[in-house]
This record gives structure tokens, C-alpha cells and sequence, in this order.
């Protein structure tokens, strides 16, 4: 994952509306992490759009793991005003990311500009049935854990992390687990945005299937 990965975005990720690539590589705080800048171009300009560390992993010690932070949700490109979050932007990130990440594998993505997952979190709502984390979801991610709080004040803004299951039987513990969880704020949270209501019931349809 950490050479592919990195050589990926030394080169640039070109798509028919834009285009991606990283800047400024640099060696991170520990052993075989890198930190860059991501920069997105369109229309013949380009700007940051966020910060990524990505991490080898040390087996059998220590995951693989990706972080995206630093997020600018809000970009001006000409006279065009580019929204990070629910673009396809963020889709072919979360992509790429994904399809490059095996069984144990381990994304954290910074969310305090994302308003609507930070009003679904911040009002209970399950991580995978959150906006963000249906997006994780639906790229293989099974365990959650919302970082609304910083445990060792080391950890940065609000992010959610996502996992990948290191095998089948992981993994369905891990939907067993959202299965009880997505049934029972079904039971009690009708009064819920109707978007957040229909990812939770597509989230149980997809785990009986």
C-alpha cells in the first residue's frame, strides 16, 4: 500500500472535471510515515485541498493507516465555488484510498467542516449511518470509532476513523455489532433528518444481503 500509494500521487490523478496530486513530501514523526500536501486542480488552476499522512504499518504490531485532515471544504476556482465534502472529489479519494488498504487496514478523516456529519454525529447518530461514515461503509470499512474528543490531546479536530475487518469472521462481528446498533436508533430516532433514516435502513438491507 505505502509505495503505491505514494508513488500514485507523486504522479497526478487525472480525471475529466480535475485533477490531483501531492506536494511538499516529507518524512513524518515516526518511522516509514509520510506527510504531503494534496493539491487539486481545475480549470487550470490548483490549490490546496488538504493535508495526508499515510503510514507502512509494522507487522504484526502495528496497521497500515491513512489520515486526511486540514480539509478545505471550500475552494474558489474562478468564478466557481468548489464544496469539498459530498463531491466527487471526496468519492475518488475515498476510492482510491480503499481499493489500496487490505484486511486490518485503518483511515481517520477529519470532519469539523463537514456540517451535516458533524450534526449527525454530534446528535447521536451512528458512525457508518453518519454521512462520512456511510461513505466508509460502503468502501469495505466495518469498525468505527467517532474522535468527537481528543483522548490524549494529541489527536487534532474531530475525526472519524474507520477499519477494515482482518477477516470473514471479524467482520461479521463487526456487522452484527452495527446491526444491533442501526436497529435500535431505527426504534427511537424517527424525528431524524429523512437522508440519515434511509442510509440506516440501506446499512440493514446491505448486511441481510
Amino acid at each position: 500500500m505505502y509505495e503505491k500509494l505514494i508513488g500514485k500521487f507523486k504522479k497526478k490523478i487525472k480525471k475529466t472535471e480535475f485533477s490531483l496530486f501531492g506536494r511538499n513530501f516529507e518524512e513524518g514523526r515516526i518511522r516509514e510515515q509520510k506527510y504531503f500536501d494534496l493539491q487539486l486542480e481545475m480549470d487550470g488552476e490548483e490549490k490546496r485541498l488538504m493535508r495526508i499522512s499515510i503510514y507502512k504499518g509494522k507487522e504484526p504490531y502495528y496497521k497500515p493507516w491513512i489520515e486526511m485532515f486540514s480539509i478545505r471544504n471550500s475552494l474558489n476556482f474562478g468564478e466557481e465555488r468548489f464544496s469539498y465534502f459530498d463531491s466527487k472529489v471526496e468519492k475518488e479519494l475515498l476510492d482510491i484510498f480503499a481499493s489500496h488498504m487490505d484486511e486490518g487496514g485503518r483511515i481517520f478523516v477529519e470532519y469539523q467542516n463537514d456540517k451535516i456529519s458533524m450534526r449527525e454525529l454530534s446528535s447521536g447518530v451512528p458512525e457508518p449511518c453518519s454521512r462520512l461514515g456511510y461513505e466508509l461503509f460502503k468502501r469495505g470499512f466495518t469498525w468505527f470509532k467517532d474522535w468527537y474528543f481528543s483522548e490524549g490531546f494529541h489527536e487534532g479536530n474531530q475525526k472519524i476513523q474507520g477499519e477494515k475487518p482482518i477477516d470473514d469472521e471479524h467482520k461479521k462481528k463487526h456487522l452484527d455489532q452495527i446491526k444491533n446498533q442501526v436497529e435500535e436508533f431505527l426504534e427511537g430516532e424517527e424525528s431524524q433528518n429523512e437522508k440519515t433514516l434511509k442510509r440506516a435502513q440501506k446499512i440493514l438491507e446491505e448486511i441481510k444481503n
